[in-house]
């Protein structure tokens, strides 16, 4: 390698930069989404949540309920 000083300095030296890391944060430590979002985030992912799947589901079970009704002949 032509560069292989360089290369060994750089895998060394991030290698403490990741256990100097590790040291400041204890790998133990769970991250809960509560330590993540904000007071009202989760209110407003499950209001857009509801909003994106709602119309869907409506629309499908809408097609399934017209081809059931389609073979029954009722339509």
């Amino acid at each position: 390698m032509l560069f292989k000083d360089k290369y060994e300095r750089a895998k060394k030296w991030q290698l403490e930069q990741k256990e100097k890391e590790e040291a400041k944060h204890p790998a133990n430590y769970d991250i809960s989404p509560e330590d993540i979002i904000e007071k009202g985030d989760m209110l407003a992912m499950m209001i857009s949540g509801v909003l994106t799947i709602l119309p869907i589901v409506t629309i499908l079970l809408l097609i399934i309920v017209l081809v059931a009704m389609a073979f029954m002949r009722i339509l």
